[in-house]
C-alpha cells in the first residue's frame, strides 16, 4: 500500500448470547428492557442482549379496562410486576435498562412556598 495512509478496520457485528454471567457467586441471566412510553399507553418490552428475539412485551392497556388508565402509572407498575414473572419464568434474573436516553441526572421541580400557605377569606379580606 501507500506508506502513510493506514487502512480501516472494518469489526464484524457482535453476536450476544444469554449466557449466564458469574458475579460474586451469584448467576445472572441478562435481558434488555425497552420502555416505551406515551401519552396514551406505556410498553414493556423485553428481548434478549442482541434485541432480535423478543422474550416479553406487555403494555399498560393489557393490564387495565378503562381506556384513560392506560398511560397512568398504576398501569406501568402493573406491566412491570406482569413482565417480571414472566422471566423468572424463562430463567432471566438481570436486566439492562435502555430507555432511548441516557439518564444524567433525576431532580425534584416541585416548587417551595418561601412563606406559608393562602389565608382564608377572599382577595378583598374579611369583610365586618
Amino acid at each position: 500500500g501507500i506508506p502513510g495512509i493506514k487502512k480501516k478496520v472494518v469489526q464484524q457485528e457482535q453476536v450476544f448470547d444469554n449466557q449466564p454471567i458469574a458475579h460474586e457467586g451469584k448467576q445472572f441471566t441478562f435481558g434488555v428492557a425497552r420502555i416505551y412510553a406515551s401519552f396514551n399507553d406505556t410498553f414493556v418490552h423485553i428481548t434478549d442482549l442482541s434485541g432480535r428475539e423478543t422474550l416479553c412485551r406487555v403494555s399498560g392497556g393489557m393490564r387495565v379496562k378503562a381506556d384513560r388508565e392506560e398511560s397512568s402509572p398504576y398501569a406501568a407498575m402493573l406491566a412491570a410486576q406482569d413482565v417480571a414473572e414472566k422471566l423468572k419464568e424463562r430463567g432471566i434474573n438481570a436486566v439492562h435498562a435502555r430507555a432511548g436516553l441516557k439518564i444524567g441526572r433525576i431532580e425534584d421541580n416541585t416548587p417551595i412556598p418561601s412563606d406559608c400557605t393562602r389565608r382564608k377569606g377572599s382577595r378583598r379580606g374579611r369583610r365586618l
